[in-house]
């Protein structure tokens, strides 16, 4: 007899609010200043509360989202909070770039450059949100392009909590001019097999970024 095979259930309700919340933050349908309130996501998804509950903590959980007397607002992280995770993405995105220019096959680097040339036509036509979803797909290349599976998961959580920090990064045009010059600097490492290169290329990179939030903060 063959052996069966199990069809993957649908994503429960729960995981469903999960991704439309993601979704309509990454794409600026709720603003920054918004407060996640139960009844009122339970209304604009069509469910009901529990579901909108659980995604909520879980967003809580991730750090995206902070808690309040009444609802839930968006994590906007400090100076120290921004700092202490680019700190842990030097330790991180260092060594995936270095495994990403050993490692990388022919369809990891087509993925790359796919996304680079996304990024490129985003800067160009101003629009600082398919800007940073393209980075983001830029940073997801490289991570696949990473054999050791731990080091992946961990850089993909820590990239995760910079998501929103990025559209205000790059509604700068000077910033999404510094990350194109160092996203095509990567790249070319990559290309070349050279991981010195690519480590280079990422940690000047994040020195800049850690001069930008500074000066932001003031």
């Amino acid at each position: 007899m063959p052996q069966s095979v199990r069809i993957p259930a649908p994503l429960r309700l729960r995981d469903q609010v999960y991704d439309r919340l993601r979704a309509d933050l990454e794409d600026g349908l709720l603003p920054p200043d918004h407060r996640f309130v139960e009844l009122e996501l339970a209304a604009r998804y069509g469910v009901s509360r529990t579901p909108v509950r659980e995604a909520l903590l879980q967003l809580s959980r991730e750090g995206v989202l902070i808690p309040l007397d009444r609802g839930y607002a968006l994590n906007k992280a400090d100076l120290k909070q921004i700092l202490d995770r680019l700190e842990v993405r030097r330790m991180l995105d260092v060594q995936v770039a270095r495994r990403a220019a050993k490692e990388a096959t022919p369809h990891h680097i087509r993925l790359a450059q796919a996304a680079f040339d996304r990024a490129r036509a985003a800067h160009e036509a101003g629009s600082h949100r398919a800007f940073a979803i393209a980075q983001g797909e830029f940073r997801s290349a490289l991570q696949e392009a990473c054999s050791n599976e731990t080091l992946r998961r961990c850089s993909a959580l820590v990239d995760d909590s910079f998501r929103f920090l990025r559209l205000r990064l790059f509604e700068d045009p000077t910033n999404r001019e510094r990350t194109l010059a160092a996203t095509q600097e990567i790249l070319e490492a990559i290309r070349t097999k050279s991981p010195d290169h690519a480590e280079t290329a990422t940690l000047r990179f994040l020195e800049a970024l850690e001069e930008f939030h500074k000066a932001a903060a003031g």
